[in-house]
């Protein structure tokens, strides 16, 4: 989901995205239904179809190639050493929108989505 919305509404960053920790193989996020139908609906909403993007698992290789690292994690979700002391990661605590009602999964969308848009225009100061 924060992948999908930092690219539609920035045009300086180029954004993979990957998990900290997958309960399963890499994966497209359609085959994680019913627990990822309205992530889904909230994201057609947006105009952005993820329903075929893979979920990966992040590498210290991975983090080698960008700047800055930004991490959308609720408090249960573990924090490799190696992203702890990169020193280029920041933290959004953000609740997991897989498997909550569609009125809190837009919650959800909504709160990042307007942290991407600020943080656009704190990066064009």
């Amino acid at each position: 989901m924060a992948e999908a919305l930092l690219n539609k509404h920035s045009e300086k960053y180029i954004v993979s995205s990957a998990g900290t920790k997958l309960s399963e193989p890499e994966q497209t996020i359609e085959s994680l239904l019913p627990k990822t139908e309205h992530v889904l609906a909230v994201m057609k909403e947006e105009g952005v179809d993820i329903s075929q993007h893979k979920r990966k698992q992040i590498t210290p290789e991975m983090i080698q190639k960008f700047k800055k690292i930004i991490l959308t994690i609720d408090q249960h979700d573990p924090v490799p050493e190696f992203l702890k002391i990169a020193g280029n990661t920041e933290i959004w605590e953000t609740e997991d929108p897989k498997g909550k009602d569609l009125y809190r999964t837009r919650e959800i969308k909504d709160s990042l989505k307007k942290r991407i848009i600020q943080m656009e225009k704190d990066e064009h100061r």
